[in-house]
């Protein structure tokens, strides 16, 4: 077993390919409509021992929230262009194109239906939004830096008005994703300048 200071001196040791091969079994589990599975099952999938990832994660739940960080933050990078309306553009298109993909909407739609009455499901997605609110909100912070909105500027109501629409359309109406991005931007910005 190695000690924890042998995994902090190697990046990409073991812990890390545990890491990869756990978060790959999850999301190829939620890809095929598995929406909860026993950590052995996982572990099994994966080709790991159990107790990897009883001592790594502890829950179904918390596995689940760190592999659609992982694959979020792969699929939709936060842009830095120096300008507001280009980031906030290039980042809604990867989002996107992620809910558009195979991959992109079997996760969502995962992630927005299980285990809806779990206080460990809504803690987890509670941490996951937490999280990449936090990332994204670093584009409206260098805009208000660059003078592009004002400094009473909510990063996280705008963010937000941003992206429910895509989940809206992709989830609930299944109409195409990036009809209007620009113009829905635009907005929001306009809105933001009045705010």
């Amino acid at each position: 077993m190695e000690e924890p200071s042998e995994v902090s001196r190697r990046p990409g040791g073991r812990s890390a390919r545990i890491r990869t091969a756990v978060l790959d079994a999850a999301l190829e589990l939620l890809e095929t409509g598995v929406t909860s599975s026993s950590l052995p099952e996982l572990a099994a999938h994966a080709g790991v021992a159990p107790s990897s990832i009883y001592r790594r994660w502890g829950t179904w739940e918390n596995v689940i929230a760190d592999a659609l960080l992982a694959s979020s933050e792969a699929a939709i990078p936060v842009p830095d262009t120096g300008n507001l309306r280009r980031d906030l553009i290039e980042f809604a298109t990867s989002l996107a194109k992620y809910l558009e993909s195979p991959r992109g909407y079997a996760l969502t739609r995962a992630a927005s239906s299980v285990g809806a009455d779990s206080p460990d499901i809504a803690d987890a997605r509670t941490r996951f939004w937490t999280e990449r609110f936090q990332v994204a909100k670093a584009i409206i912070t260098r805009g208000i830096d660059r003078n592009e909105l004002p400094t009473t500027a909510d990063a996280a109501l705008i963010i937000e008005t941003i992206i429910a629409p895509l989940h809206f359309r992709r989830l609930v109406t299944h109409h195409e994703v990036t009809h209007g991005l620009a113009a829905r931007i635009d907005l929001v910005l306009k809105g933001a300048q009045t705010a």
